[in-house]
């Protein structure tokens, strides 16, 4: 489960009609009955929030009976989402053959091959799916097709220890002299230091095709965490410098069934916490999402632990961060009746037991999503995400400052260049305090934290 997408998903259905969400929820029920009533009173090419078709959602929802109830009714097969992609993409995306057989046989003319092979052989690359990288690869698409980073799909493959797939382009004639290598040397990676524009951070190495979302540096800077999307599933990669030399990251946390995500450890860095929906017991059925984290003792590291019901609940709980006495601040929709409404809590550490969790007032918390919050240790400021109408995309980056009698400025929009059109979200400040890093259109970014600075000066 793709934890992070899941969510933000969910947001962006909350301000849509009733009757567009039923429509939509239809389609991935699978009740063709009541989507054929549905359709009386909506254009069948209609599109969510995100831009995305009915089509779009019964290849998502894998509901080949509604796919190809709609393709029968003559919905229009090519709409494009706010990324770009059609439902070709989806299909490749979760290995639908049926449904790419349909749509390419759909197709007037082979323009689509130019327009989107590419990208569709990378999302094969990336989905490991050797069924449809040869499938594609024979239709016709560029084998050294290179995407806007300057990577093939050999490189990909590399890069995410794909060998299977490795060894099957090269068989299909991949050049193997396409393949770059990256040494990333020196504090932060020897990436030149960002000021007041934000640049994407170490591009094919940090930043690369898989999705990233919150990531984490140690405190003296030689360690790197990051949750990445791998092949549909969430888990934590790990890097370190050793010498001068960062190391390839790894797979520092996974497991076959769970996702885990959004990294962060505790002021003594013997905790990793983390967010997942795994279950209590570690082997049922998925849950809710909650905060875990693992124990370090000595050179090993525990199996994960719930972080308790002063902190869990019912809903789902995400993202961490702490001030330097060890309050947690988190967000959560389970610690209110309103489940559409994540809103950000603290937590204080007394004795190594959280206490009961305390909502924020109406100057960061409103009827709007507040997630992905980042607190400076010693609560100065606070930086989190939100969906409000004065935003500039989907989700946008927020700043609120303490006052001297210990409450909060009403938080405002960061505004550009930081927040785009795109999500911003999973903010987190370097230890040094120097640079901000945050995940916008699904990589790692960096900015000179004088951004924080100049907004305060202004307010």
């Amino acid at each position: 489960m793709k934890i992070k997408n899941l969510i933000i998903t969910l947001l962006l259905l909350i301000s849509f009609s009733s009757s567009a969400q039923n429509i939509f929820r239809t389609v991935c029920k699978g009740d063709l009955k009541r989507l054929d009533s549905l359709i009386q009173h909506n254009s069948i090419n209609i599109q969510d929030n995100q831009d995305r078709s009915l089509l779009h959602w019964a290849i998502g929802c894998k509901k080949q009976d509604v796919f190809d109830a709609l393709i029968a009714k003559g919905i229009d097969f090519n709409i494009e989402d706010n990324q770009k992609r059609t439902p070709l993409h989806l299909a490749v995306n979760f290995e639908s053959e049926h449904c790419f057989d349909a749509l390419q046989n759909l197709q007037t003319d082979n323009s689509w091959i130019d327009n989107y092979g590419p990208v569709l052989l990378e999302s094969a690359v990336l989905n490991k799916s050797e069924l449809f990288v040869e499938k594609l690869v024979k239709i016709g698409i560029d084998i050294d097709s290179k995407n806007e980073r300057g990577s093939t799909p050999l490189e990909i493959a590399k890069r995410i220890d794909a060998t299977e797939i490795h060894t099957l382009l090269l068989s299909l004639g991949a050049d193997e002299n396409s393949v770059r290598t990256f040494t990333m040397n020196g504090a932060y990676m020897g990436q030149k230091p960002p000021e007041l524009v934000p640049s994407m951070f170490a591009p094919n190495f940090i930043s690369t095709e898989e999705s990233e979302f919150g990531s984490f540096f140690s405190a003296d800077g030689t360690e790197f965490y990051l949750g990445v999307d791998v092949n549909g599933k969430s888990e934590i990669l790990y890097s370190k410098m050793i010498g001068a030399e960062w190391n390839k990251p790894k797979t520092f946390l996974s497991h076959e069934r769970y996702g885990y995500n959004d990294p962060f450890l505790s002021n003594d860095e013997n905790r990793l916490y983390f967010i997942s929906e795994r279950a209590l017991d570690g082997v049922g059925d998925l849950k809710d999402v909650d905060i875990w984290y693992i124990q370090k003792n000595d050179n090993t590291w525990s199996e994960p632990i719930n972080a308790g019901p002063n902190i869990n609940t019912d809903g789902n709980e995400y993202y961490i961060s702490f001030t330097n006495e060890g309050t947690m601040y988190f967000s959560s929709n389970g610690h209110n009746s309103k489940k559409d409404d994540h809103d950000i809590y603290y937590s204080k550490n007394v004795g190594g037991t959280f206490q009961k969790s305390i909502p924020l007032g109406d100057a960061i918390n409103t009827t709007n999503y507040e997630g992905d919050v980042f607190v400076a240790p010693d609560e100065s400021y606070i930086i989190f995400c939100s969906t409000r109408d004065d935003g500039f995309g989907q989700g946008d980056l927020y700043i609120s400052f303490k006052n001297t009698d210990d409450s909060w400025t009403t938080a405002v929009n960061m505004g550009e260049p930081l927040n785009t059109k795109n999500y911003e979200y999973c903010p987190f400040v370097s230890k040094d305090g120097n640079y901000l890093f945050y995940t916008s259109n699904q990589d790692i970014f960096w900015v000179s934290t004088n951004i924080i600075n100049e907004i305060k000066n202004k307010m």
